[in-house]
């Protein structure tokens, strides 16, 4: 189990963008902040996979740190106060800084409302284990992995893990996403996620229209759509858009 990021980091992102992580760590002390890269990104460094989208975590006032940043860098910020998200645009790259946060639900399909937190809890509203681990930039802990959910051991299973029962209720829209991530990394839906995947099928109808056809679009998106599709064609999940929308032999034909 990897227990620094620094080096990785350093290997695998571009300068440019290594550079700003550092800084970004510096300047969230210098606020009294702590910063995390999270998400998506870290997964893939650590399966050495190549992603330069960046996200972080601050526990604290994400907009000023944004902010603090851009001018920095003589970048731009998109601000959106309600979740206390920006994203940071200079040169050719892009960031988005978003508040440590908990997040609750009216109904499920419903948009959540948003508490802030600290990195823990911000890891645990997230879909899968494997999405929630995040690294420390702060300069005395640069590079230390925090991992309370075992992603680090569901990567190495090669595992898709809900990170708790109600998570396909909540936001039925990672039941794509599961489906998304088990062939984009040729790993699997593990048993009790599957049974949960399966037995919630029916909070997709909670999902608008849009939100539906933003997974569809991620999912031909993908560098293999067809796997995707025809996974999600086997779980019933088609079926769940439409009673005649299905995937069989004609989307593996190239």
């Amino acid at each position: 189990m990897q227990n620094n990021f620094a080096d990785r980091i350093k290997r695998q992102l571009p300068p440019e963008l290594v550079d700003f992580l550092q800084l970004a760590g510096e300047v969230a002390g210098s606020l009294d902040q702590q910063l995390y890269l999270v998400g998506g990104v870290v997964r893939d460094l650590l399966l050495e996979r190549e992603n330069v989208d960046v996200d972080l975590v601050a526990e604290g006032d994400s907009i000023k740190l944004a902010e603090k940043l851009a001018s920095l860098k003589k970048g731009k910020v998109i601000a959106h106060s309600r979740f206390n998200t920006a994203k940071i645009r200079w040169e050719k790259w892009s960031v988005d800084i978003a508040a440590a946060r908990n997040e609750s639900y009216d109904k499920p399909g419903a948009l959540p409302k948003v508490q802030s937190s600290d990195i823990r809890t911000d890891l645990i509203r997230r879909d899968f284990t494997i999405n929630a681990m995040a690294v420390a930039l702060d300069p005395p802990n640069y590079g230390k992995i925090i991992d309370p959910f075992g992603g680090q051991d569901d990567l190495s299973q090669k595992s898709v893990r809900v990170l708790h029962n109600n998570s396909f209720v909540d936001d039925a829209t990672r039941i794509w996403r599961a489906v998304r991530y088990e062939q984009r990394l040729d790993f699997v839906i593990e048993p009790h996620t599957l049974e949960l995947l399966k037995k919630d099928l029916d909070y997709l109808d909670s999902v608008s229209g849009n939100r539906i056809r933003h997974e569809l679009d991620l999912c031909l998106e993908e560098d293999k759509p067809e796997k995707a599709l025809l996974r999600a064609n086997e779980l019933g999940i088609m079926r769940k858009i439409h009673p005649s929308l299905r995937a069989d032999g004609w989307a593996g034909m190239k």
